[in-house]
């Protein structure tokens, strides 16, 4: 597979120079000395040519050794993330999953007993000790325990407290505070989407009006903002849209304008994602924007035979020649970045979305919205579809697939949905 390689697809900022502009004529210099590296002998001609794709490969070894460097000790640099103890298990366990690599039991007891003791006694999940229940650090800690499995892990979580303290974090207005008198904006809508999604309990007074409020943060743009009348985010994108599917009301968005922004964020020179209008790529946005083409795909009802509305093959490039460390192991954000635990993850989940199809058929989907077991059937129908594999490089950078709503790989989640749909629902009905 090849691609040609031109520096006419450089940005171009009309000859008015800005602080912006100067960055990313640096991204595209330091990302054309990469490329350039593959280029085929011979067939460079005024400052292009066809891209060798052959030669790409997945370094998974050294991903690996560079996760679990990271879980055998941080060094005390890592104090400022004291909040952020749950995604730390979250980001390594996922990733190591991705790669196919093994998860001791050890490990496995090590992660679950911390996040139990991280689980407040008035429900949800704490990013700290002695720290208040946060929605961010509830979604990692229920994310990580789907990728530890078995009921004993399961068992730990206190859904009641849970759905209790969830709906304390619930607005008037359809939205979700973080913690407690804590900010709004639609991460808090996603999370909360999420963990009661998956564990049973969803009710109509716990999704009321959630989705108009996302709705209301779509921007004249297309993509969606943090909170009404705010730019749009690729980030919040994601959120947004994966919340939304789960709600089954993807169509209370313009999906028109929507698709129009978010093809708009896939650099031509690049090939990543960038995160805002203007802005620079960055590794993290091949899962924030990556992962919503699948979603909106759903919504527009494209079949498989129509292809992704994003180039696969150029993401894959852009993040297995630019975002892997060849010294360290790990991913970042862009050359010349350090790698890390979070961008590592990211990395590879929006590897796996563009090598592998993953979707429902248009004749297949559900859309019952009514039942709370409608979610988990809706939900559990996406899947990824082999006939459409693309992988660039070596064969055996395939990773596995990842659903794109809960961003980890099907069989942990599967698992966890079966374990939890066969307890009482808290609702028999949605609507």
């Amino acid at each position: 597979m090849s691609h040609v390689f031109s520096y006419d697809f450089r940005y171009d900022d009309n000859e008015c120079e800005t602080e912006t502009s100067v960055l990313q004529a640096e991204v595209e210099d330091s990302i054309g000395d990469i490329y350039l590296n593959f280029v085929e002998p011979g067939s460079l001609a005024q400052g292009g040519g066809a891209i060798d794709d052959s030669r790409h490969k997945l370094l998974r070894a050294k991903h690996e050794q560079f996760i679990h460097d990271a879980i055998n000790g941080l060094s005390s640099n890592f104090a400022v993330l004291d909040a952020s103890q749950p995604w730390f298990s979250f980001w390594c366990l996922n990733s190591l999953d991705i790669l196919g690599c093994d998860i001791s039991q050890q490990l496995r007891e090590r992660v679950v007993d911390k996040l139990s003791r991280l689980q407040s006694p008035s429900g949800g999940f704490c990013g700290g000790s002695g720290q208040l229940p946060h929605l961010a650090g509830s979604y990692a800690a229920v994310m990580a325990i789907v990728l530890v499995g078995g009921d004993a892990a399961y068992k730990t979580i206190d859904r009641q407290g849970m759905y209790s303290w969830l709906m304390s974090m619930k607005r008037p207005d359809g939205a979700f505070t973080m913690h407690a008198d804590g900010e709004v904006d639609v991460r808090g809508v996603y999370c909360a989407m999420v963990v009661a999604s998956l564990l049973n309990i969803m009710t109509p007074e716990l999704i009321k009006g959630t989705a108009e409020f996302i709705a209301r943060c779509q921007t004249c743009e297309g993509g969606i903002g943090p909170y009404p009348g705010v730019e749009a985010h690729g980030g919040y994108t994601l959120c947004g849209l994966a919340a939304l599917d789960i709600l089954g009301k993807t169509d209370a968005l313009r999906l028109d304008r929507l698709a129009r922004w978010m093809s708009a964020r896939q650099l031509a020179f690049e090939g990543g994602f960038n995160g805002r209008t203007n802005k620079l790529v960055d590794g993290c946005y091949s899962y924030w924007m990556g992962g919503a083409f699948p979603i909106l795909q759903k919504a527009l009802k494209r079949s498989r035979t129509e292809g992704y509305i994003y180039d696969r093959a150029a993401l894959q490039r852009y993040l297995l020649a630019c975002c892997q460390d060849r010294r360290a192991g790990g991913l970042r954000d862009k050359p010349g970045k350090s790698p890390d635990l979070y961008h590592t993850m990211y990395c590879l989940i929006g590897l796996s979305l563009s090598q592998h199809y993953v979707g429902v058929e248009p004749s297949e989907q559900v859309t019952d919205i009514t039942s709370v077991y409608s979610v988990p059937v809706r939900m559990m129908q996406w899947g990824a579809m082999p006939a459409s594999l693309l992988v660039l490089g070596l064969r055996s950078n395939v990773v596995k697939p990842v659903h794109p709503v809960y961003s980890v790989p099907y069989t942990p989640l599967a698992s966890f949905v079966k374990y939890f749909y066969a307890l009482p629902p808290l609702a028999d009905r949605l609507l």
